[in-house]
């Protein structure tokens, strides 16, 4: 919206430029062109440039370059601020994903490295104690031990991952609803500026419009007393309905270039609350997503410590020896036992605490990407304001070079036809003469 405008206003200062060009050169084009028609000196001339430009043989290549533009502001501007979010919390939950992976597999791997060496154990306690004596062998007493301990870490993993789900589901559809009531807030903030502005400017036009009317109500009574005058002849009567005519001019032209003031005021500060908006809602959501992969974090550290504490390989026996053995034993196979235990233990928990470490970098890895989601979007927008004003800068020096071109066509006519003055606008001057016709001949030539 803001660009067609801006192609408006340049059309405007270009057919300033014309006017200004062809009455230096009016002098000249009366004693010297030819006048295939009748001389009009002292009439004003008009064309409707907006319809030339659509005649030039470059307005296909202007209406790309608006296509182009008008495509990049619906991409960017248009629905940008919920698409950036979504997408955002797309990539989010990949590395959410990746994360729930990664834990998984380090906790399967606890998990068998936990049955490995208890395995590897209970060897060793079998071959220590041969399996024989009056009560339950070593190896019976180590089974038990080990397939109640499976059943206890079964249920302790399934209760921590369901727990750790549900926390994270609840954490991300809060932030989720926060941050479409702030994008509904801040849009709303937006409206009523706006709204308010637009209401005040419109007041100021009708003020206006009826300052105009009530400083020219005099001068627009006695020229209507006049013809209402029986007497007056048909001259007299003309003159004055051109001077009505020309003071309702005079009023409409000053009350559109108001309006169009107005417009352009209202234009930039669109622009300037949507940038507002977006700037205010891409902070607030960084910081949001900050807090948020805090608590998920703080949340997953402590559950892993948990699991951690609870996943042992054999739990210790009732009367709070490092394994349980059979009764009877005698005490130096119990410290043999014991050692054996202890041996094992410590070998787990080497091996344990490397799984661990790599799980950590994995998490520090992933935690540096989703940090990393805030910039794209800051990226992306930069790239597209650049892209914009390239494309600008070529619309608007096209622009006036078909301008210019048919500026240079619109002085050929109107020295032929020995008009002084040209001028261009939607409301065609009073007694002027329409060239835009003549001119779409000659530009429609131009394609030959």
């Amino acid at each position: 919206m803001s660009q067609a405008r801006s192609s408006k206003a340049g059309a405007f200062v270009a057919c300033g430029a014309l006017v200004v060009s062809l009455a230096a050169c009016a002098r000249q084009a009366t004693t010297t062109a030819e006048s295939p028609r009748p001389a009009l000196n002292g009439h004003v001339g008009y064309v409707r440039m907006e319809e030339l430009v659509k005649k030039h043989p470059l307005y296909a290549q202007l209406a790309r370059l608006d296509e182009d533009m008008a495509a990049l502001q619906l991409k960017s501007v248009g629905p940008e601020i919920a698409r950036s979010g979504a997408d955002i919390a797309v990539e989010a939950k990949r590395l959410q994903s990746e994360l729930d992976i990664a834990a998984t597999r380090t906790k399967k791997a606890l998990a068998d490295k936990q049955i490995e060496y208890a395995k590897l154990e209970q060897s060793a306690i079998n071959a220590a104690i041969g399996g024989g004596g009056s009560g339950p062998g070593g190896g019976a007493i180590a089974g038990g031990i080990a397939q109640q301990a499976r059943a206890q870490q079964q249920s302790v993993l399934r209760d921590a991952q369901k727990n750790l789900d549900t926390y994270r589901r609840e954490v991300i559809a809060q932030d989720q609803s926060a941050v479409a009531s702030l994008n509904a807030s801040l849009a709303e903030r937006a409206s009523r500026t706006f709204r308010a502005k637009a209401d005040e400017l419109q007041r100021k036009e009708t003020d206006f419009a009826l300052s105009l009317a009530t400083e020219d109500s005099a001068e627009r009574l006695s020229l209507r007393t006049k013809l209402s005058n029986l007497a007056l002849d048909d001259s007299s009567r003309d003159d004055v309905k051109k001077q009505l005519d020309a003071l309702d001019k005079k009023e409409s032209d000053a009350l559109a270039a108001l309006k169009n003031r107005d417009q352009s005021t209202l234009a930039a500060l669109q622009t300037q609350l949507h940038d507002g908006v977006r700037a205010d809602l891409r902070a607030q959501v960084a910081v949001m997503q900050k807090r948020t992969l805090v608590k998920i974090n703080e949340r997953e550290t402590s559950t892993r410590q948990q699991l951690i504490a609870k996943l042992r390989p054999l739990p210790q026996a009732a009367g709070g020896s490092g394994v349980n053995v059979p009764a009877g034993v005698a005490p130096d196979m119990r410290s043999k036992l014991e050692a054996l235990h202890k041996k094992y233990q410590s070998d787990f928990d080497k091996d344990a605490n490397r799984t661990i470490a790599s799980f950590q970098a994995t998490r520090a890895d992933l935690t540096r990407r989703f940090r990393e989601l805030g910039q794209v979007d800051q990226t992306a927008q930069a790239g597209a304001a650049k892209q914009m004003d390239s494309l600008q800068k070529q619309r608007g020096d096209l622009y006036g070079q078909m301008v210019a071109q048919i500026g240079r066509e619109v002085k050929t006519i109107a020295e032929k036809r020995g008009i002084n003055v040209v001028v261009s606008g939607v409301v065609a001057p009073a007694g002027g003469v329409d060239l835009t016709a003549d001119a779409e001949k000659d530009i429609e030539s131009l394609h030959e």
